[in-house]
This record gives structure tokens, C-alpha cells and sequence, in this order.
């Protein structure tokens, strides 16, 4: 079995306006995001031949997502939700992303450079 990661950065503002602590309140995150792919085979011809996937046909799929629903963005407002926890969003990550990477395996969110997140369905 075959595993690819690539990982992408952005900062985001939110508040779990349901937290009894200090997350409450307004405040933002420098997130790192990784994707993994797997696959039990590589691509057999072309000019992807020998690859899981392209790492930047990798990138050309997540880097919207970011843009559009995460990077410099309000997460509350994006994700429509008052507690975008990094659980819920490494959730909604991998939802979102699933029909453009079929072989996305999980997503691992962190939050802080001590505080993160896999999610993967199994």
C-alpha cells in the first residue's frame, strides 16, 4: 500500500460560541492541513507513470477549498456553524474533498503547533 501526504497552510478566525472556556471568544489559528492519499497500486503508463498522484494535480484540487472556505476567512460564517472545532473541520474537510480525491484516505488538522486532529471515515 502506497501513502502520499501533502501538506498546506492558512490562517483562519473562529470562536466555539458554545465553549465553556476561552475559545469563546474571537480568536484565529495559523492551521496546517495534510492530505493523504492511498493506494494499494501506482499509475502503470503515461506521464503520471509510477505515481500515486501528481503532487501538483494534488495541490490544484485542495488549494481552492482553502482559498474559498478557509484562508483569511471567518470559519463560522464559511462552514455555517457556531463551533467549528478542528474535529469538525477536518470532518468537513475530508467531506468536501472526497469526491475530487478518491483515494483520500484522512486528513490530519492541526491547530497549534501542539494540537491537531486525523479524521479518516474508518
Amino acid at each position: 500500500m502506497f501513502e502520499i501526504d501533502k501538506t498546506f497552510t492558512f490562517e483562519a478566525g473562529h470562536s466555539l460560541e458554545l465553549h465553556d472556556g476561552k475559545c469563546r471568544g474571537p480568536h484565529g489559528h495559523s492551521y496546517v492541513l495534510t492530505v493523504h492519499l492511498r493506494s494499494p497500486s501506482l499509475i502503470d503508463s503515461g506521464p503520471k507513470t509510477n505515481m500515486v498522484m501528481d503532487f501538483s494535480s494534488l495541490s490544484d484540487a485542495v488549494k481552492p477549498m482553502i482559498e474559498q472556505y478557509f484562508d483569511h476567512r471567518w470559519i463560522n460564517d464559511t462552514l455555517k456553524t457556531n463551533s467549528p472545532t478542528v474535529e469538525f473541520m477536518a470532518r468537513w474537510i475530508y467531506d468536501h474533498l472526497k469526491p475530487l480525491l478518491p483515494l483520500l484516505s484522512g486528513i490530519t488538522l492541526y491547530e497549534t503547533k501542539s494540537s491537531k486532529v486525523t479524521y479518516s471515515p474508518l
